[in-house]
């Protein structure tokens, strides 16, 4: 029987039971890698990615529009045999759909006379494409083409042409190993992207915030004003019962008898996107983030993408002294996450994870025999 992998709806927050299948990345049939974002959910609090697993044909269980709920199969990577595990989805997708897309000649452009295309497009990828005016064609040769991507070829081609007079190449998914270094005279991708950046300043910083924000500049200015620097430095002088009050006109959501220490640090930029359910514990030292903002440089050249998701810690979980938990991680139910562990991937409910990055090191017994925490189910 030929192996498959699963995607499944993950929980992202402890208020979702069900999310909205906003749009698959790939087409049912397509081709995927280990890693690719494959489709697009919204919750409540946001719209997500889903990474898959494993690399093949995927086929697609659940279509754009589905409210799926949190657990349920979404698609399976691989071909499963006849009478297999993928049944909510037999009625939905003709054997046809899973044979492999036909293939050109050459692996970097489409067949003679053929129309260009190519396997998908990310959503921040192809909103760069509009922006920048880039037809698609130029990636026919990528079985998906990635915001980093776009911004490589946007950087070559914005870089002083060479003594050739060529067009910017497009970039390609090929090991680096098997790459042909660049001709003298031609500007690398780095390089290019060196040689187009200029120090923005204090205001083109905040202008290129707001932008990503997607608000005024003034509406930015209150923002940082008010909840990162008064409301952020007043929880810090704060007593116990205060802090969670400042910490919910922040933003961040908050349940019942949970204690937030003084030196903890909750998201300076997004609070929004922290969930706290009831009875959890972040002690001294501990920094719960929710986005990533490399330096400009980083961004442009795609070697580090912004990254901004929802962090939730589920109920009676704990976050040890100096503990870091990394922006799309979900703390499952009353785990424990040790002092100085680096967390970047979910915990599961009612374990202890330890070391950098966190490793499972402990499970518990939540019988109640054993005198667990109460079921809020």
């Amino acid at each position: 029987m030929t192996t498959h992998a699963e995607i499944r709806v993950p929980r992202e927050t402890v208020n979702d039971d069900t999310v909205r299948v906003v749009r698959w990345l790939v087409a049912d049939g397509g081709e995927v890698l280990p890693g690719m974002a494959v489709v697009e959910l919204e919750t409540s609090k946001s719209v997500i990615d889903v990474e898959c697993g494993a690399a093949g044909r995927i086929r697609i269980v659940q279509p754009a529009g589905a409210q799926v709920p949190v657990g349920e199969l979404l698609g399976v990577v691989g071909e499963p045999v006849a009478g297999g595990p993928v049944q909510p989805g037999d009625a939905m997708v003709s054997q046809a759909a899973l044979r492999p897309p036909p293939r050109s000649a050459s692996p970097e452009a489409p067949a003679a006379g053929a129309a260009p295309g190519m396997g998908s497009v990310s959503a921040k990828a192809r909103a760069l494409l509009a922006e920048h005016g880039v037809e698609e064609a130029v990636f026919a040769h990528l079985p998906l083409v990635r915001e980093a991507d776009v911004r490589a070829y946007i950087a070559r081609r914005a870089a002083p042409a060479d003594t050739t007079g060529a067009a910017p190449a497009a970039p390609s998914h090929a090991p680096a190993a098997a790459k042909v270094p660049a001709a003298a005279g031609t500007a690398s991708h780095p390089a290019a992207a060196a040689a187009s950046w200029k120090p923005k300043g204090l205001l083109g910083d905040a202008a290129r915030s707001s932008a990503d924000r997607n608000v005024s500049l003034v509406a930015l200015v209150w923002n940082y004003f008010w909840r990162n620097w008064l409301l952020g430095n007043l929880v810090r002088l704060a007593p116990r019962g205060v802090i969670n009050v400042l910490h919910r006109w922040r933003g961040v959501r908050m349940g019942a008898d949970c204690f937030i220490d003084p030196a903890a640090i909750l998201e300076t930029a997004y609070p929004e996107n922290i969930t706290l359910g009831d009875d959890v514990r972040v002690t001294a030292g501990a920094i719960i983030m929710t986005h990533i903002k490399p330096p400009h440089y980083l961004r442009d050249a795609g070697h580090v993408p912004v990254v901004l998701r929802p962090v939730v810690l589920e109920d009676h979980c704990f976050i040890g002294v100096n503990a870091v938990v990394m922006p799309g991680v979900t703390v499952g139910r009353a785990a424990v996450v040790a002092s100085g562990a680096v967390v970047t991937t979910n915990v599961p409910p009612l374990t202890m994870v330890a070391g950098n990055p966190a490793k499972i090191v402990k499970r518990f017994d939540d019988s109640p025999s054993a005198g667990g925490p109460p079921s809020h189910d």
